[in-house]
């Protein structure tokens, strides 16, 4: 599990608090063995003082290398925010003119629904750099409150269902325990569920369907989402989780993804002191992706 900013911040201080102790008491014993004639000690001092000024300079160079990610996460965050207003002003606009537009051509009629679209899609794009820039240094989670996770999961199937019909994939889904109280941010884990099924409907091959299940067991929550899609190569799995990684085989079924949907996801059920996890099914099944978090106390 990634270790959040604080954390990382205190360990990185304590290492070089005693990286800077060593180095002091070794330069101490150093001067001391000059000032007595004794020079045995001489070469293990040495090496004590190169290993400890060694260590504080990584140090030194991490927390820079760090601090430039930082400044960098938070320019790219700027440019995002500043992209998303006039981007939802536009969509705004644009659903307006739907609704008017009546007296329109059918084919005008159509390209402003395909403009809304593409808009929203963009728009999404946005809110997910956006949030994984963040996640990646801070929470994200405006407030975390005791939720059903099955509640939850049942209106996002819903609202997901004429999204999949549209794709000719139906959504199928199991409910194994009807109350599943987990303590999350109810608007981020909408977004992770949306994320996994709306991958498992557009890698699915049509005519086709998806499996939704949830289970609970006496600590947690598991919500498995499975489809029938193209699975995922071993050259591959191990950057899954990275953001803007891509297989060579994606833009063909979604050619509109940027590769930040599943590293946003990953950060948000880690946030929430959960985990995710994924298994290729058997060949030609497609791939299984798995959210478990732990049950509210």
């Amino acid at each position: 599990m990634t270790l959040k900013a604080p954390s990382q911040t205190a360990f990185r201080y304590f290492l070089y608090g005693s990286a800077a102790v060593l180095l002091v008491f070794d330069v101490f014993f150093l001067l001391r063995a000059l000032l007595t004639t004794n020079f045995v000690p001489i070469v293990p001092l040495l090496a004590g003082i190169f290993t400890a000024g060694g260590l504080l300079f990584v140090i030194y160079a991490e927390g820079e290398a760090r601090g430039q990610d930082k400044r960098e996460h938070r320019r790219i965050s700027r440019v995002a925010h500043q992209l998303d207003r006039p981007l939802s002003a536009l969509q705004k606009d644009l659903v307006h003119l739907i609704a008017t537009s009546d007296k329109l051509p059918a084919e005008a009629r159509l390209k402003l629904k395909h403009m809304e679209t593409r808009t929203h899609i963009l728009l999404d794009n946005i809110r997910d750099v956006f949030l994984m820039l963040q996640a990646q240094d801070l929470p994200v989670s405006a407030e975390l409150r005791t939720y059903n996770v099955c509640s939850i999961l049942s209106d996002v199937i819903a609202e997901m269902e004429p999204l999949a019909a549209a794709k000719n994939v139906e959504l199928l889904h199991s409910f194994h325990c009807l109350e599943a109280p987990v303590k999350i941010d109810r608007h981020l884990l909408k977004i992770v569920l949306v994320h996994l099924i709306e991958n498992a409907s557009t890698y699915t091959p049509t005519p086709g369907s998806v499996n939704i299940a949830i289970t609970k067991s006496d600590k947690q929550v598991r919500i498995a989402v499975q489809d029938r899609g193209i699975g995922i190569n071993d050259e591959e799995a191990s950057s899954i989780f990275e953001p803007f990684a891509r297989g060579e085989r994606a833009s063909g079924y979604d050619p509109d993804g940027i590769g930040v949907g599943l590293t946003l996801s990953q950060l948000i059920v880690e946030e929430f002191g959960g985990h995710m996890r994924w298994k290729n099914r058997a060949k030609g099944m497609g791939t299984q992706f798995e959210v478990l978090l732990p049950l509210a106390k």
